[in-house]
């Protein structure tokens, strides 16, 4: 098997606890209306928003309007929200900053919002040689140019690079590319997972708390 040489974490569900239960339920109380409606109303517009082709303000008029109530009046209630729900798993990051203490290169790539990546920037220290989110290059997961920006900017071959998610359907768009892929479970199963596919250095890998 060609060497590894490049790992990419998902963000939400892999790198911090998924955002996605918490959010629907602050935005619902602080928009006045059910999971339901704000779900259905949200599928037809989430892509735009994270693939950056409108702003918040554009995605909560549309979203508004489309449920009958009044836009909200803070100027970022997404990135307020998600400053709330925001939980890293320690565990995770310890993994991937020893992967690149290692040597090998790594990326985070997530599905998000303009917001969210603000908050980003601004809060969550990193050591990741790239950072590609959905909303800054017009695409998403699971098509494949997302997965094509990955690799061209760590100048790294589909073979030669494993892609980590807690969504199986994501996964498709690194398989088409020819990349190495682990469904995400635990911070336990990952590491056994890199060590399988990395045993040059899984002696190295940290331990898990709760596996130690």
């Amino acid at each position: 098997m060609p060497a590894i040489t490049t790992i990419i974490f998902d963000w939400g569900g892999v790198l911090i606890d998924d955002p996605a239960p918490l959010l629907l339920k602050v935005l619902t109380r602080s928009l006045g209306v059910t999971s339901a409606a704000f779900t259905a109303a949200m599928s037809r517009h989430a892509e735009a928003f994270q693939k950056g082709t409108c702003t918040e303000r554009d995605f909560w008029n549309r979203i508004c309007t489309e449920l009958g109530v009044s836009a909200p009046a803070v100027p970022c209630l997404w990135g307020q929200a998600f400053r709330q729900v925001y939980r890293p798993k320690p565990q995770v990051w310890e993994l991937a900053e020893a992967l690149r203490r290692m040597g090998l290169k790594t990326a985070l790539l997530s599905n998000t919002e303009l917001p969210a990546v603000e908050y980003f920037r601004a809060a969550q220290p990193h050591s990741f040689d790239q950072l590609i989110f959905s909303c800054c290059e017009g695409c998403r997961k699971p098509e494949g140019r997302i997965f094509q920006i990955a690799l061209d900017r760590l100048r790294s071959r589909g073979h030669e690079t494993i892609f980590i998610d807690d969504n199986e359907h994501y996964l498709s768009g690194a398989h088409s590319l020819g990349m190495h892929t682990i469904l995400f479970k635990s911070p336990q199963a990952l590491r056994q997972s890199l060590a399988a596919l990395l045993p040059a250095v899984a002696a190295h890998l940290p331990l898990p708390e709760d596996a130690a």
